[in-house]
């Protein structure tokens, strides 16, 4: 009986420990995106992935500066994903872009910069036979 009690605190001890890591306290959960740029004539996308636990819906909303709208994600479940369009423009460089959750407070369980519109191929990608 105790090895099953011991078992189980340590099942939702592991639980809460993983919702900790996305959710937070603070309405929106704002969160910090490095987005580089090489050229401002480039276009770019930023990849969200949604927290597997935590959230049965969720967006996500993309801005620049002091709340300057990109764009946003549609509803997403668990684990979806999805691409924000955010444009072109960006001086060659470093721009911080703020990701804020809405309908449920909690980060993004990935983000990628994705490049539209690129003229050569991606390297990180191999063809399938």
């Amino acid at each position: 009986m105790h090895c099953r009690l011991f078992v189980f605190g340590a099942v939702v001890a592991l639980a809460q420990s993983v919702q900790a890591q996305v959710i937070c306290e603070v309405k929106g959960c704002p969160t910090q995106f490095d987005l580089t740029s090489i050229s401002e004539n480039r276009s770019y996308a930023v990849l969200i992935a949604a927290p597997d636990v935590g959230c049965r819906r969720v967006r996500f909303r993309v801005e620049a500066g002091d709340t300057e709208f990109l764009g946003h994600t549609p509803p997403l479940g668990p684990g979806d994903l999805a691409v924000v369009r955010v444009g072109r423009g960006f001086a060659a460089g470093e721009h911080i872009l703020t990701i804020a959750s809405e309908g449920c407070d909690t980060r993004p369980a990935a983000t990628r910069r994705v490049t539209l519109a690129k003229l050569s191929p991606d390297h990180g990608w191999r063809a399938s036979n």
